[in-house]
């Protein structure tokens, strides 16, 4: 179906500083959902998510243990694995505290990865095991709240770990025992500490006693006089790691402040352009510059502390948590998964599952099968390695719907504003087209299988046509609306699916919602209805074979019609689909893949899939965790399937 349903369950999310709203549906971070298959397929069939795997839901800490090996901690204290930069992620096996991490740190110094994480009301753990086993290792830390933790460079068995409610720890022993180095009677609300890569110099930031500084490795500790009035809050500080004598901290309500001689003297800007309502602050890989994470999921960066512009922001708002240099990326943990970027500039989300996210619909270029768009709530997204990773690559826009044309350069989205986006690049750059289309809701595309350059576009009210490969578009209802009397409105028609004839020229036919199917001969100036259809029942998705001979119509309330005659009689598919799908239900879209295989999508009972043109049905759910799926593509051979929020793989077909 090419209309959107726009569902999202809010859920409320407290995490360290920051507040969170972000849809939630089914369980989160789930990378595969074994499901019952009908009798008689074969096990190798199943789906798998062709994105990251990690499920975009919040990551509250990185660490990194290489220029590959990344771990990810979430809201829910579950530990996230990747081993090729972020490209993919499993899940470790170890417990969850229900607590979220707060900071991870990954220790390769020995050969093996030893992992330390801080969980914010259970305590301090360490994993010899990559994650799989943990154990707790607090003896001398008199407080769970754990709310920041690092090591310096080159002393990985030196920790600091800072507390919401009992100052600042130490530990000389990779976390096995803990000492006081900052009394509660100094500070009790340690936000943020930062080290020399010796271990020597130490910034502790507070949220009561302002900034604290020792350079005997944690020993003593004095306090920092920053031009911000009285005690000011500071909850991040970091070091160039390019000249350690660089500090930059950032306090209550956006105010940032430099220091070029470790701390010995400070400049604060007149205005330093910062919004309140800062989170994470990290210099980038080179020293070249700082980049300022909030929690309005806003980046900001500056290249000398002072003057400040912001560079991102998060699609739908969240919240930064966490930035973390890793070898030539920064990383930021963020309420809708990992992003990356390796200038601070150009952020490239490493999990593309939102669940604020809404799909509408996916299709892969004939010319360059590993590419493959999305149409989005969002925009246009773009894979580049046949959807294993995304990203946005059009104007932030609602978007229902994409196609690519047979030259693999031009691209169409089709918009909730009655506009068609318009790339001749591949989705680099883009532009709209309004005139000569008739409604608001752009939702299908399809090209003319016989004319080139011929595009049809079905909104919900009625059909434009393009002659100049989506340039420009006339619209084309003569024989689509009824006619009315003098002075009465006609009614809107909404386009439930188009379909092009590959056999005959100029042949498109029209599923009109609540008025039967209409057929055009002429490119669409005039249209038909088929005399073999009443009003019922609504179709919402049309596919024919490589010769147009068999037809197929996905039906709301009779399942899969087909038509051996091109449209001009219509019989029930087999009674195998009824029996895989218990009820028909509504079939929201139809695929005739390049082996000849019928798939047909479902509103509730996922995929299933004919390979006799619709004789006999059979149900393809494996690993399937959303039965709701509203569109299928071919990429590479390759089945994809989209479902509200995700986009699956079909494996071993």
């Amino acid at each position: 179906m090419k209309r959107l349903v726009w569902i999202v369950t809010a859920v409320f999310l407290v995490a360290a500083a920051c507040v969170v709203w972000y849809a939630f549906a089914g369980s989160a971070w789930q990378t595969r959902l074994a499901m019952t298959n009908a009798p008689g397929l074969p096990d190798s069939l199943a789906w798998v998510y062709a994105d990251t795997g990690l499920d975009g839901g919040p990551v509250t800490a990185l660490g990194c243990a290489g220029a590959d090996m990344l771990y990810a901690g979430t809201l829910q204290d579950i530990l996230y694995a990747s081993s090729d930069g972020g490209t993919s992620w499993v899940a470790a096996n170890g417990p969850s505290s229900g607590h979220y991490v707060s900071a991870i740190e990954a220790d390769s110094s020995s050969g093996s990865t030893v992992l330390r994480k801080a969980v914010y009301g259970a305590g301090f753990f360490v994993s010899a095991d990559e994650g799989r086993t943990w154990t707790a290792s607090g003896r001398g830390l008199r407080s769970r709240q754990l709310t920041c933790c690092t090591s310096p460079a080159q002393a990985p068995a030196m920790l600091y770990v800072g507390t919401a409610d009992a100052g600042l720890f130490a530990s000389r022993d990779g976390g096995a025992t803990w000492h006081v180095s900052v009394s509660a009677n100094v500070a009790r609300d340690i936000a943020a500490v930062a080290a020399t890569a010796d271990g020597r110099t130490l910034y502790a930031g507070t949220r009561d006693s302002g900034l604290l500084c020792s350079r005997d490795a944690g020993a003593t500790w004095t306090d920092v006089n920053l031009p911000f009035g009285p005690a000011p809050i500071i909850a991040s500080v970091d070091l160039d790691p390019a000249d350690e004598s660089r500090v930059v901290v950032i306090g209550s309500g956006g105010l940032a402040a430099v220091s070029e001689d470790g701390g010995q003297t400070w400049t604060v800007p007149a205005s330093a352009g910062l919004p309140s309502g800062w989170s994470a602050l990290r210099f980038l890989v080179d020293g070249s510059g700082v980049v300022a994470g909030t929690q309005a999921g806003e980046l900001w960066r500056s290249v000398d502390g002072l003057t400040w512009q912001r560079v991102y922001s998060l699609p739908d708002g969240g919240c930064i948590y966490q930035l973390q240099r890793c070898q030539d990326h920064l990383l930021a943990a963020t309420s809708h998964g990992v992003f990356a970027s390796s200038d601070g500039k150009i952020w490239l989300g490493m999990s593309s599952g939102s669940r604020n996210l809404t799909i509408g619909g996916i299709a892969a270029s004939p010319t360059e099968p590993s590419v493959v768009f999305a149409a989005t709530s969002q925009g246009v997204f773009r894979s580049t390695d046949g959807a294993a990773s995304w990203a946005r690559c059009s104007p932030e826009l609602a978007t229902l719907t994409v196609l690519v044309l047979p030259d693999g350069r031009t691209v169409l989205a089709g918009t909730s504003g009655g506009a068609v986006l318009r790339s001749t690049d591949g989705g680099s750059h883009w532009s709209a087209a309004h005139a000569g289309i008739p409604g608001m809701q752009v939702s299908i595309l399809v090209c003319s299988a016989t004319e080139p350059g011929v595009v049809y576009c079905g909104t919900d009210n009625g059909v434009a046509v393009s002659v100049d490969s989506g340039a420009s578009w006339q619209t084309r209802i003569r024989g689509l609306v009824p006619t009315v009397r003098a002075g009465e409105a006609a009614p809107r028609v909404e386009i439930g699916a188009l379909l092009s004839d590959p056999a005959v020229p100029h042949r498109v036919t029209a599923a009109l919602l609540g008025h039967g199917l209409v057929v055009s001969d002429d490119d669409g100036n005039t249209w038909t209805l088929m005399p073999s259809w009443s009003a019922t029942p609504w179709v919402y998705s049309l596919a024919a074979d490589g010769t147009g001979t068999h037809v197929y119509a996905g039906t709301d309330v009779q399942g899969v019609l087909v038509s051996h005659d091109r449209g001009a009689t219509w019989t029930a598919s087999g009674t195998g689909l009824s029996t895989v799908l218990s009820v028909p239900g509504v079939i929201q879209d139809l695929l005739i893949a390049q082996d000849g295989t019928v798939y047909a999508a479902t509103a509730a009972r996922g995929v299933a899939r004919s390979a006799d043109q619709g004789t006999t049905w059979l149900r393809v759910n494996r690993g399937m965790p959303d039965l709701d799926v509203r569109y299928l593509a071919e990429a590479s051979g390759r089945i994809l399937a989209g479902t509200v929020h995700r986009v699956l793989l079909l494996q071993g077909q």
